[in-house]
């Protein structure tokens, strides 16, 4: 309450903050997201949201007074010395814990608790060198201790019930999680994941809301999921072979996604034309909500995790079981974990010939690599997995690091995006983009091409020479961006119906527009009401374009155009002037953050 500003202050500060955004305004609302609502929306929510942002930081500190208090109530009660030295360790340990989280006798600007690295990791500052939302583990060596921090889709796993850490030279296993006062209730969720799309929601739905497939037991799943929380870790001496099969074979994981909100009018949709078929279709979703679940050990028997949600213990870690004495029945729940994240994807849905596992790994991994390659990015950065079944199955890639890479948006805008990633593709299989295989010895793959370190689970699945003849389409396909509903032919044709009949320029930009591959405008003739204004071509979400004859020299008319551009201007358009006296596609040129790449 002490920092909430008054309505006066508030549009001083929005004044304040729209001046200092002016020179960025045009890339920044080309980016989708950025509209006046959402910078009032973060005005009005910067007090609350300032507040959630120490939640984690608060919970962790009620955590560690209640583990304190525990252990000086233990260290009244102990009756032998052993007891005695045992809540003391407890004490220490507890003491410990709320000291870097106070920052006690601990170097500010290496701890994670830092007020600016932790206001960065919660999302509330900029910190794009820290991972967003971490989940943490808490390690105790004697009579130290401290926090390590992994990014939550990495978290999902690595800090996963039973799983074996290498910390600093020793063996740590994950063996609870860290209760909250009152328990790990508030964390948990359900959610309908679509098995027809890959799609999840939240709530009462009897149809997934993207594919329109009615639920039912047979193509969807109601899960109950715990939100990950952090972990305690033990010093582990010895695995046994059981331990080490289970480690190797690791978790069985799935990844589903949701559209942002209100995404309809922001999906950019494309199909890849080859020699004027389609062969596969593309949609690109900004802002949505990636969600990782986590269904326990593969060679479990039962899916999921049992767990204590009063103390946090997990079945098989301390010897804990659900029969352990002094375990009530409703505090023991077995539950599915869970991490999400807001970021860029992309779905790649193909036609489905024939259901071939092989196919499939090794296109995933051989355009994942493409990518990599294409986009000079790090593997890291981009993740991709197979989602769906059926018609609606499809290959998605999303941004993993944070604030995103930004080059999925682009193969779906740029016509030859895609089919570079696939020439880099081939190259990376060995192959040439005739086809030709230029290295005979690797026989289905090899570490010069797919095999990697993260995929040995799938090594005996990959083959490059699976997917070569998709390969080679995709390198000669173009992507024809749809508008709306439309493909680009149909969309054409309606852009051509609205044209001003007067307007021989127009026309011809238009066609220069095409004959170059361009990107087309969304709308033409388009109204600007708030200045009884009518612009001859528009591209979302804010990018106005006129065509000016030899009528717009004359010097009153020049005047009026210039006065209501300048409007335009004034209220966060973009203005771009075509001539009739210079060459069309030198001035498209110019501006290829708008009309794309010939």
């Amino acid at each position: 309450r002490a920092i909430q500003l008054s309505p006066h202050l508030l549009e001083e500060l929005r004044q304040r903050i729209t001046v200092m955004l002016q020179n960025d305004l045009e890339e920044l609302k080309d980016a989708g997201w950025f509209t006046e609502e959402w910078l009032t929306r973060v005005l009005e929510e910067a007090d609350k949201e300032f507040n959630r942002a120490f939640e984690r930081w608060r919970e962790l500190y009620r955590m560690a007074t209640a583990h304190l208090r525990e252990a000086q109530q233990r260290l009244e009660r102990a009756r032998t010395g052993e007891e005695q030295t045992e809540a003391r360790r407890q004490e220490d340990e507890a003491l410990r814990q709320r000291n870097l989280l106070l920052q006690v006798e601990v170097a500010r600007e290496e701890s994670d608790f830092y007020p600016y690295r932790y206001l960065a990791t919660e999302g509330f500052l900029p910190g794009y060198n820290f991972p967003a939302l971490p989940v943490r583990a808490w390690v105790l060596r004697g009579t130290q201790g401290e926090f390590i921090s992994r990014p939550r889709f990495l978290a999902i796993t690595e800090f996963a019930p039973g799983n074996i850490l290498y910390h600093e030279g020793a063996k740590w296993q994950v063996v609870a999680f860290q209760s909250p006062p009152g328990g790990l209730e508030r964390r948990c969720k359900v959610r309908i994941v679509c098995r027809t799309c890959g799609a999840f929601c939240e709530g009462h739905y009897d149809r997934c809301p993207v594919c329109g497939t009615c639920f039912d037991g047979t193509n969807s799943a109601l899960l109950e999921l715990l939100d990950m929380p952090n972990v305690r870790l033990r010093r582990k001496e010895r695995i046994t072979c059981a331990e080490e099969e289970r480690a190797r074979r690791g978790y069985e994981t799935e990844v589903a996604f949701q559209y942002a909100p209100s995404a309809d009018g922001r999906l950019k949709r494309g199909e890849i034309v080859v020699d004027g078929d389609p062969i596969a279709k593309l949609v690109y979703a900004p802002a949505a909500t990636i969600l990782v679940i986590n269904h326990g050990w593969r060679m479990a028997r039962a899916e999921g995790f049992l767990i204590n949600f009063r103390t946090g213990d997990v079945e098989g870690a301390q010897g804990f079981t659900a029969i352990q004495p002094g375990n009530r029945r409703e505090d023991i729940r077995r539950v599915k974990l869970c991490v999400w994240g807001t970021r860029n994807l992309l779905r790649l849905q193909l036609p489905r010939l024939v259901d071939d596992r092989e196919f499939e790994v090794t296109l995933q991994y051989a355009l994942k690599r493409g990518l990599e390659e294409a986009f000079q990015l790090e593997e890291d950065e981009i993740g991709a997995v197979w989602v769906g079944e059926g018609e609606h199955r499809s290959l998605l890639f999303y941004e993993v690091a944070e604030g995103g890479v930004g080059v999925l948006r682009r193969l779906v805008e740029e016509p030859d995006a895609l089919a570079h990633v696939a020439q880099e593709a081939l190259k990376i299989c060995h192959f040439d983009l005739k086809g030709n295989d230029l290295k005979g010895a690797c026989k289905r793959a090899c570490y010069e091409c797919l095999l990697s370190y993260r995929n040995q689970l799938e090594a005996h699945l990959l083959n490059r020479k699976a997917t070569l003849p998709l390969l080679l389409q995709l390198s000669r396909g173009e992507v024809q961006a749809f508008s709306g509903e439309r493909r680009r032919p149909e969309h054409l044709q309606w852009l051509r119906s609205r044209l001003d009949p007067r307007s021989t320029l127009e026309r011809a930009f238009l066609e220069v527009l095409e004959d170059g591959r361009y990107r087309l405008p969304d709308e033409a003739q388009k109204p600007i009401p708030e200045l009884d204004c009518l612009a001859d071509f528009f591209y979302e979400p804010n990018v106005v374009v006129f065509c000016d004859g030899p009528d717009h020299d004359a010097p009153d008319r020049r005047e009026r155009d210039r006065r209501q551009r300048r409007e335009l201007l004034a209220r966060g358009y973009r203005v771009i002037v075509i001539r009739y006296d210079e060459d069309l596609d030198e001035q498209i040129r110019r501006y290829p953050e708008v009309f794309g790449h010939p």
